[in-house]
């Protein structure tokens, strides 16, 4: 617990963070102790409404902040390694779920997401994993400890949709189940995912629950989005799951963190557009699933813990974002909503580079230039592309139509992007509604 001018913040070992105020400061200084008795202490220190307090306790509780009524703890929990296994495959067989992993100098991450794999609770599953020519001793790792895990090692990086597509063209299942490197599983996942879309054809993709490997209650996102404005961004991120996103069914976009998707639906939709190497390819798929005529909708009770940005930072990362976000635009977006998101992402980049260079921030503003004179390159490429998407698009389906179903949520995460868990939380997003 850090101490900060205002309120305090709940910090890691890795540097994850949840920034907090008075109130999360009281929880955590009346700790060790069980639910019931930090609500004590506080009241006899200050007056805070009983329901309101609860309500706050047991956000904290259900973040991992508390521990449970009988069991009093003091430390930020994470999550902790699964064990090794060796999954298996059954071709042929009904509900066939084909897993790909696609690894780059994963050795930090590997055990821990094909041994949750291994303990899943669906009996059909085969998994793949494709490595983009990682230097680092993972497809060694995983040719020794993982022997029924089919690798298919590249030759050189492909990135992330190089990786994808490789592993869904020699997939066998009627359903393909794509994963970061950096995600674990729980054990009911892949046969939740399953139950949801084995009986509608109408689905293309599952989007899975995904949360903060670092703090396990923590939604690190359910499905994603996109705005005229900013980065896309994962639906409901920072904020606490006490079950509240049950009942969510249709989303906009689906993360290709990790996916669920109908076989038949990929081949149809095709492929990623490994014109975008990493990043917003799921977005452009997640379009082109809904012009197709097909659905995206959410399984909430599926849980995937992912190590949120535990594999790609940095200027590699900027550049990727930056050129894809108006690559997305260019090739999937019409008339007056392509001019508008393009000259809005445009006037965005061109603040962001004069402020950079103010601070001399030479490198940084280098990415920036690098994206555009890539997104410029590519111009011929992505028109040709666009010509294809738009003659297969069922008619009457638009753009539009998939932007209604982005969310508008309580931000749960500070300015610098930590999750947040505080009184104006608890009025802005958990209403002091009586978690169950």
């Amino acid at each position: 617990m850090e101490v900060r001018e205002g309120g305090a913040a709940f910090v890691h070992a890795s540097g994850f963070q949840v920034e907090s105020d008075r109130l999360g400061q009281l929880v955590w200084e009346a700790l060790p102790a069980r639910p019931s008795e930090i609500a004590a202490a506080i009241r006899a220190e200050r007056a805070v409404p009983g329901h309101a307090l609860d309500v706050f306790i047991e956000v904290m509780r259900r973040a991992g902040l508390v521990g449970e009524e009988g069991t009093p703890g003091r430390e930020m929990g994470a999550g902790s390694r699964v064990n090794s296994g060796e999954p298996e495959a059954a071709p042929g067989t009904p509900g066939l779920v084909s897993v790909i992993v696609t690894t780059y100098n994963g050795m930090a991450h590997i055990d821990g997401c094909l041994g949750s794999i291994a303990r899943q609770t669906h009996p059909a599953i085969e998994v793949f994993a494709v490595d983009n020519a990682s230097t680092d001793g993972t497809v060694e790792r995983i040719r020794s400890a993982y022997p029924a895990v089919k690798v298919f090692a590249l030759d050189r990086n492909r990135h992330y949709t190089g990786g994808v597509n490789h592993g869904a063209a020699r997939a066998r299942g009627e359903f393909l189940f794509v994963l970061n490197q950096d995600t674990e599983l729980d054990p009911e996942c892949i046969a939740r995912l399953h139950r949801r879309a084995a009986g509608d054809a109408s689905i293309g993709a599952v989007a899975p629950m995904m949360r903060f490997f670092q703090l396990r209650g923590v939604v690190n996102g359910l499905g994603n989005e996109i705005w005229p404005q900013g980065w896309g961004t994962d639906c409901y991120i920072g904020h606490v799951d006490l079950g509240q996103f049950g009942a969510v069914d249709e989303l906009p976009s689906a993360c290709f963190g990790a996916v669920f998707i109908r076989k038949s639906a990929f081949e149809t939709i095709g492929p990623l557009d490994r014109g975008y190497g990493s990043f917003y390819e799921d977005v452009d798929w997640s379009f082109r699933c809904w012009f197709g005529g097909m659905r995206i909708v959410a399984a909430a009770d599926a849980v995937v813990y992912h190590k949120f940005g535990g594999s790609y930072l940095g200027r590699p990362k900027l550049k990727f974002v930056v050129r894809n976000r108006q690559r997305l635009v260019l090739k999937l977006f019409r008339g007056k909503v392509r001019l508008g998101f393009f000259r809005r992402y445009l006037k965005e980049d061109l603040k962001c580079v004069l402020s950079l260079a103010k601070r001399r921030e030479w490198g940084t503003a280098g990415a920036y230039a690098a994206a555009y004179a890539s997104l410029i390159a590519r111009i011929p490429g992505i028109w040709l592309k666009r010509r294809a998407v738009m003659s297969r698009k069922k008619r009457g389906v638009r753009e539009l139509d998939v932007f209604r179903r982005n969310f508008l949520f309580y931000c749960c995460l500070t300015p610098s992007g930590n999750t947040r868990i505080d009184s104006s939380t608890l009025l802005g997003c958990y209403r002091w509604t009586k978690a169950d």
